[in-house]
């Protein structure tokens, strides 16, 4: 299982990284210190527009009108304080470690920059050191949630996991709307080997949100481990229509699937997640190579190059392709569904080839009717021809999308509207 990420809060690099909310945001201008300065007036001024900046995620400008009030009163703690945390966040690690050791420096009581001073030790792998600043945080100001997320993280990263858990429980006491404190404590969990804990806590999770595809996956993972294997399913195809970009979710649930025997299902899912893997850029998709899931992509990558080698298909006398799909299933195997200008052709796979299945053609004046549907586990379509004949073919929900557009502005026969079961 795997730490997650909230609007509130970025993740942290040593194993996630939070982003504050915005009433955090406020919260550290409430705790402005200006221990002394050459213009402390400008300084205000400045540090009022960098919030500004801040709330409407403009970092650089906010970076500019930190800089100018740190310039302007070179002593105020909360403007060095408040640069550190925008650096941070646009990934300038060292000069934001230089800022917010100067806040502290400059007021030690300033309970806002010990937090973020910790959350940038963290992000660089300095955990002794930033879990030291967040215990000064909360010993300072025992209401500081962000501290205690930020202290959950740091002791996760280094194994802690009885701890983090106890910290997770402190951010979510005082802070019970946050839905990160409840994924990363469930994940805390996870790690520690209590999967049913973590399961009812993800549950919690998603009585918050239930459009988190994050919790609905980290709970099929969690129910998966302790057996459920319908109920890791079916979470697993809600975090899937939740998230229909995210190769893990694919991935995980074409594994899910293999577990249960459906193995059409798991082909299609980790074919899909190969290719969503492909989309996102070389690079990453090799770094998955290294995960947890690396064995279940790599074996469905090369099924995938291999079982669509034989669907080729070359075109007839005078006839032009429109679009080709992949993982299109007729009869239970896959294929490809290729639009003509003349004709709807399915082209089954080569594995398919073996066991007999041959081409389907429907010249497109014979369609009578199409129908499309989609449910949380995939879609369907199906095409009745003249001569009273049904054909039926499944695929997943990024296939069918773009196939029932297509056909719609084909305008073949009678066309029924994307239903969802």
């Amino acid at each position: 299982m795997r730490l997650v990420l909230t609007k509130r809060f970025l993740s942290l690099a040593f194993t996630l990284l939070i982003l504050p909310s915005v009433g955090c945001a406020r919260a550290l201008a409430e705790q402005e210190t200006v221990a002394a300065s050459t213009n402390p007036h400008d300084a205000l001024t400045f540090i009022e527009a960098g919030d500004k900046h801040f709330h409407a995620d403009v970092l650089n400008e906010a970076i500019s009108s930190y800089r100018r009030a740190t310039h302007a009163a070179p002593l105020n703690s909360a403007a060095h304080e408040r640069l550190a945390k925008v650096l941070a966040l646009s990934g300038a690690l060292n000069e934001a470690e230089q800022e917010a050791r100067q806040a502290v420096t400059l007021d030690g009581k300033n309970a806002a920059a010990h937090t973020w001073y910790g959350w940038i030790l963290g992000r660089q792998g300095k955990y002794k050191a930033a879990l030291a600043e967040e215990t000064v945080a909360v010993d300072l100001d025992a209401s500081n949630a962000f501290a205690y997320q930020t202290m959950g993280l740091i002791l996760t990263s280094t194994g802690d996991y009885k701890q983090a858990i106890k910290a997770y429980d402190h951010a979510i006491k005082l802070d019970p709307d946050d839905l990160g404190s409840y994924l990363n404590m469930a994940a805390a969990m996870g790690r520690n080997g209590d999967f049913a804990g973590a399961a009812s806590v993800y549950r919690k999770a998603i009585s918050l949100n239930t459009r988190s595809s994050a919790a609905h996956l980290g709970l099929g993972s969690a129910l998966g481990k302790i057996g459920d294997l319908d109920g890791q399913v079916r979470e697993l195809q809600t975090a899937v229509a939740l998230a229909p970009k995210s190769a893990n979710a694919h991935g995980r649930l074409g594994f899910a699937l293999s577990q249960k025997k459906d193995m059409r299902g798991a082909l299609r899912e980790g074919i899909v997640a190969s290719v969503l893997r492909l989309e996102s850029s070389w690079s990453a998709f090799m770094r998955a190579f290294i995960t947890t899931w690396a064995a279940v992509f790599l074996v469905f990558g090369a099924v995938f190059a291999f079982v669509f080698l034989g669907s080729r298909f070359k075109p007839q006398p005078g006839e032009e392709v429109l679009s080709s799909f992949f993982l299109v299933f007729y009869k239970d195997r896959p294929g490809r569904f290729i639009i003509t200008s003349r004709r709807l052709v399915y082209v089954p796979e080569a594995i398919s080839q073996w066991f007999g299945v041959t081409r389907l053609s429907i010249e497109r004046e014979q369609v009578e009717s199409i129908k499309c549907t989609s449910s949380v586990s995939g879609g369907s379509l199906s095409i009745a021809t003249k001569d009273g004949v049904l054909h039926k073919f499944s695929m997943p929900n990024l296939v069918l999308d773009p196939l029932s557009r297509k056909l719609d502005g084909l305008n073949l026969g009678s066309q029924s509207d994307l239903v969802s079961a």
